[in-house]
């Protein structure tokens, strides 16, 4: 019998939800679902309306499991959770679950407690102001004129001298390479992962499920499950490759040997090439402390076209 899965139901109830809410419960908690938590036993009714209050506060977040145990009906696991409030305050806690399954594979009943990793943090804003739009030369005002006045853009234009070359970058990672659409998602997306930034997580989900990506290769990767079974061995290795190129100054021998049978050396190049480049956009993301306001499409990024160069 198929169990379903805390992350899955947490994903779909109030980190990223996709559908009604009634609908997404009846996915996951069977109709006498009681719940446990901070002293408290809640029915299912109660437990819908705690939920509809943590959909009207938070902007989303992100659940990466740690340890996960099913034996017969019962059901343990360990996971950490990074969210952010409408206010822009984000907290992160991990939280460990015991519970039971319902003969139908939905969760019976739950037990929590967790505690906080870290200070929350509040950010009102990016930590630099904005740029005196007096100090930004023509040229590179009116390149940005054709850009969203993002404050991840504004953030960027503080280094005046390589604003217009770095975003013009973006461009050619959409159209220069060689790496499958479907592959620099992955890439991009594990580097997201790795550096903990939201932002470019954020506007690169939609692009990623446009090129192909599924659902649960989207999970594996928030969840930095790089050998997943149920991962193609290609995606596998794009995924670790990408990871290790983000967390260290070289690549062990056997996972370059391996990057060499899946993939061209231009490929590999193009790879580091684009885990350097997000790597950097996202340290001005969490650096900065920039928040995410609107999550764009690709379109932003192939707009810059020769009118801009």
């Amino acid at each position: 019998m198929a169990h379903v899965r805390i992350s899955d139901a947490l994903r779909a109830v109030a980190l990223d939800p996709t559908e009604d809410l009634d609908t997404a419960l009846d996915r996951y908690y069977a109709p006498g679902y009681v719940h446990r938590a901070e002293g408290r036993e809640l029915d299912r009714a109660a437990f819908r309306q705690m939920v509809v209050a943590i959909r009207g506060q938070i902007r989303g977040g992100t659940v990466t499991v740690l340890d996960e145990v099913v034996d017969g009906d019962r059901y343990a696991e360990r996971h950490r959770y990074r969210i952010t409030m409408n206010d822009g305050t984000t907290a992160q806690k991990e939280v460990v679950v015991f519970g039971r399954f319902a003969p139908d594979g939905r969760f019976a009943e739950l037990a929590e407690t967790g505690a906080d990793i870290g200070e929350n943090t509040t950010s009102e804003g990016p930590r630099l102001p904005d740029p005196d739009p007096a100090t930004i030369p023509a040229e590179v005002s009116t390149f940005l004129s054709a850009l969203p006045p993002d404050p991840q853009v504004r953030m960027l234009t503080h280094a005046t001298g390589t604003v217009k070359p770095f975003i013009q970058f973006a461009r050619t990672l959409f159209t220069a390479l060689d790496l499958p659409d479907r592959t620099r998602e992955l890439v991009i997306l594990t580097t997201a992962e790795y550096t903990d930034c939201d932002f470019v997580t954020a506007q690169h989900v939609p692009m990623a499920r446009a090129a192909g990506v599924s659902d649960e290769t989207l999970r594996v990767i928030g969840e930095r499950r790089l050998t997943d079974p149920s991962l193609t061995a290609y995606d596998s290795l794009v995924m670790r490759l990408a990871a290790e190129i983000t967390q260290r100054p070289t690549v062990r021998d056997e996972l370059f040997a391996e990057a060499r049978e899946h993939l061209t050396d231009r490929e590999i190049v193009e790879v580091i090439q684009v885990v350097g480049y997000y790597w950097t956009f996202g340290r001005v993301s969490t650096v900065l402390q920039v928040p995410v306001t609107q999550v764009y499409g690709d379109e932003t990024v192939t707009k810059l076209d020769a009118e801009t160069d």
